[in-house]
């Protein structure tokens, strides 16, 4: 008995352990932890009750009725403005403006929608960005490669 003294002092520190992890799961785990497989079934009522940020087209239109109006005869007409530029909610809130309404410019927000790629619809204009912009393979973009070029009012009615 005295060379298993090790063995045993082993299992009952691992026993305590497993002890230890099934009584803290069983306090640290939601009740509703796997109603809908590895996700909190509660937690969709959480995403519920927060307001929306996304406003759509016709809450930007409210104010921007020209722009809208633009967009609205133009190649853009089907994408909402807020793929573009940010959630409204950062802008506009309880009709009363916030903020200056972010704008991304960077040419990855273009690609996004035009970059060449064989799955893309063929109606969606697509463009090789290096030979479009008659770079080298490989080399840097600019950031802001396509307004360079592309003027900003021109991109709500392409």
């Amino acid at each position: 008995m005295e060379h298993t003294k090790h063995l045993w002092r082993a299992a009952i520190l691992l026993g305590i352990i497993l002890t230890a992890v099934v009584v803290g799961r069983h306090f640290l785990v939601p009740d509703s932890f796997g109603e809908m497989g590895y996700f909190r079934g509660s937690a969709l009522d959480e995403f519920l009750v927060k307001p929306p940020e996304h406003g759509g087209t016709a809450a930007c239109a409210e104010c921007h009725d020209d722009i809208a109006d633009a967009k609205a005869s133009g190649g853009h007409a089907s994408v909402q403005c807020e793929v573009c530029h940010a959630p409204l909610t950062t802008h506009v809130v309880d009709d009363e403006k916030v903020a200056d309404m972010d704008i991304d410019r960077s040419y990855t927000l273009c690609a996004y929608c035009h970059r060449r790629l064989i799955a893309r619809p063929p109606d969606i204009p697509q463009i090789d960005l290096h030979q479009h912009l008659e770079l080298a393979p490989g080399a840097i973009i600019p950031a802001e490669a396509c307004l360079d070029c592309h003027d900003t009012d021109g991109i709500h009615s392409p």
